[in-house]
């Protein structure tokens, strides 16, 4: 029984990095810790498939997974494929950056074309590209507001929910001329 335990945590961690080197990979540019794990748990509330590997939690930034948090620090399987970048002493919310190595983006090629080879990965692929292309384009704190619109329970725990709310309406015109937000989106960040 000891062994399957271990057979099946050591599936989960070999699949979590794998999974968070597609995010990674997905897109050329360095991504924020911040941005990493927002735009992952919209992705884990997007696809049922990756739901097993992460559990997230109320957090001073929102939704927070430990599991994120201790791959990018300390990754099993996928060492040196990415390297974190600590944030400057003034940024207090980006959590720092990551980004792919050369041994990564090998990596992520390899991987990349394998799983686009199984139709029941097409989707999955198809869900990271949209969410990094489009939520990267956010800054910090209006990724945050939207988080926080969309999935209010994870503001109770937030240290910045009330800088947030203080320049909502500066964030909220932003967004709208990034092209973000329909009207129903427009009221419901208004209210």
């Amino acid at each position: 029984m000891n062994d399957e335990n271990n057979v099946n945590i050591d599936i989960k961690q070999k699949g979590l990095e794998n999974f968070i080197l597609l995010v990674l990979g997905m897109v050329d540019r360095p991504m924020s810790m911040l941005h990493l794990e927002k735009e992952v748990f919209l992705l884990w509330n997007f696809d049922k498939q990756i739901q097993p590997f992460l559990r997230f939690i109320k957090h001073f930034r929102g939704p927070f997974s430990k599991e994120i948090q201790e791959t990018i620090f300390d990754p099993v399987y996928l060492d040196e494929h990415w390297e974190y970048i600590p944030p400057k002493k003034t940024d207090n919310i980006s959590g720092g950056c990551v980004v792919v190595t050369d041994i990564g983006n090998e990596e992520y090629a390899r991987l990349f074309s394998k799983m686009a080879e199984r139709e029941e990965f097409v989707h999955l692929l198809a869900g990271i590209k949209m969410v990094r292309e489009l939520y990267d384009k956010l800054t910090l704190k209006e990724l945050l507001l939207l988080i926080y619109d969309t999935y209010p329970e994870f503001v109770q725990n937030s240290d910045i929910s009330e800088d947030i709310n203080q320049q909502k309406p500066l964030l909220i015109k932003s967004l709208m001329r990034k092209g973000f937000l329909d009207e129903e989106r427009y009221i419901s960040l208004i209210n």
